[in-house]
């Protein structure tokens, strides 16, 4: 099953400041998280959907517009 818990989501838009800074595109960001899918077991299979949700729901967290 593909799920993130709160933290989970958390801990990779962290992630993603730690490693590329606060300051990427909606498209940068968006290969970022789709790079990081690649390694959490069960979403390197996610669709194309459910990975877009995703990414834009961590692009708001990433942007400090929704804190889950």
């Amino acid at each position: 099953m593909q799920t993130l818990s709160a933290e989970e989501k958390q801990g990779l838009v962290e992630l993603i400041n730690e490693i590329h800074g606060s300051d990427l595109t909606f498209d940068e960001f968006s290969d970022a998280v789709r790079g990081l899918f690649e390694d959490i077991p069960g979403f390197e299979t996610i669709t194309p959907v459910k990975a877009t949700r995703y990414v834009n729901n961590l692009w708001s967290q990433y942007h400090g517009q929704e804190h889950c």
